[in-house]
């Protein structure tokens, strides 16, 4: 893919942040460093980035001096208010070196249950990017609870690049690729260069347990598919070598096979073909080439889920946007408000365990649910496989 000047999205986890060995629990600088460096020469090419960054449990824990993190709720969040005070200094220690100022931007999913606030922190980063300032965004887990909450900063990441258009969304982690099954337990694994469409991976992403090749995959992979849905190409690579995002940036997607094979294996190609396009160093999930989605439908996919409706097994009409809310309008009484306050809400709609629309439901003070009045092309995002699953 070949990006233009516009915003990126980065987001590093905590297993890049930290490392923990014989010698205890520490930061790792090189990893950071490396980053920060990949950053401004991103902004030197001409592009914004967005930072999502994790970290501050882990952080908090190692100023602590604890071992593990805690599991009392109130001692978990007083530990994340420690860590992320630290974890700020040492961005701006770090971006100091590089001459780039940065922004700490907390939030919450109940800044996305409605759409004015929605448009109010995309906004802010904008600006901040205008500024020439690198925003650093992450879960305000020292207010959050966990009922209203991302859940983890994959997530946070993709719902990010689809609030502000970004042209990519890359997420740094342990593993160099997505794999086809764990390869610490499979030796027939293999890497997946190139997915062309996520929503055809072979994995749950509804289960906490289910993951596809390494623990913590399968939000990445959920991820991904919510990017997809927006037309966004999305990134996996190693966080220890954060200059591999170049070579997603100049990779021609037109030239792969979109198989997730090297195009060498590939029994389409020629033998005596004389070039072939270098794959990305990392797992690639394609963007779609569907339309370009409007502001309503951004904010539905940034919606936090307050269920799931499955139409397997319903005879679909030819109006498959009214047949989804017409499934959702049955459900309504098994949907469970996230607030005590009135919020607005997504609903997944699956057909054969697979995602096929995104809709939005409205909760009153009194929690009882409700479908939105306006008409459905404002109220239903399909994604890209829903025609040919209700087929």
């Amino acid at each position: 893919m070949t990006l233009s000047s516009q915003i990126l999205v980065l987001k590093v986890g905590t297993s890049t942040i930290m490392r923990s060995d014989e010698r205890g629990q520490r930061v790792n600088v090189a990893n950071l460093s490396r980053l920060v460096e990949v950053i401004s020469d991103l902004g030197h090419q001409g592009y914004k980035v967005v930072l999502v960054s994790s970290g501050a449990v882990g952080m908090g824990c190692r100023e602590l001096g604890l071992a593990k993190k805690p599991t009392d709720p109130q001692m978990k969040r007083a530990v994340a208010g420690v860590g992320q005070s630290r974890i700020m200094r040492m961005y701006s220690e770090l971006f100091e070196t590089v001459g780039l100022k940065i922004a700490q931007l907390l939030v919450s999913q109940r800044d996305f249950m409605e759409q004015q606030r929605w448009a109010e922190i995309r906004d802010t980063i904008a600006a901040c990017l205008d500024a020439g300032v690198v925003p650093i965004i992450n879960e305000n887990d020292t207010t959050n609870t966990d009922g209203v909450r991302f859940g983890d900063n994959d997530n946070l990441a993709a719902l990010t690049a689809v609030q502000l258009e970004a042209e990519g969304v890359f997420l740094f982690t342990d593993v160099d690729y997505l794999y086809t099954a764990n390869p610490n337990v499979d030796p027939s694994a293999e890497p997946m260069r190139i997915v062309s469409e996520a929503f055809e991976l072979k994995v749950d992403t509804r289960e906490p347990g289910s993951s596809l090749g390494t623990g913590g995959m399968s939000t990445k992979v959920s991820a991904a598919r919510t990017a997809h849905c927006a037309g966004i190409p999305c990134g996996i690579l190693h966080g220890k070598h954060p200059e591999r995002i170049f070579s997603f940036l100049t990779h021609d997607e037109t030239a792969s096979t979109h198989s997730g094979r090297s195009p060498l294996e590939s029994d389409t190609l020629s033998e005596d073909m004389e070039h072939v396009e270098p794959e990305p160093e990392g797992t690639l999930f394609a963007a779609d080439e569907g339309e370009q989605l409007s502001e309503a439908e951004r904010w539905i996919l940034s919606l936090p889920v307050v269920g799931d409706v499955d139409l397997s097994g319903s005879q679909t009409r030819s109006d498959l946007r009214e047949f989804v809310l017409d499934t959702v309008a049955g459900a309504l009484g098994s949907l469970k408000s996230l607030s005590g306050t009135a919020h607005h809400g997504g609903v997944r709609v699956f057909h054969h365990n697979v995602e096929i629309a995104r809709t939005r439901v409205s909760f009153d003070e009194d929690g009882a649910c409700s479908l939105p009045s306006f008409i459905a092309e404002e109220s239903v995002v399909l994604t890209p496989v829903a025609e040919h699953h209700t087929a």
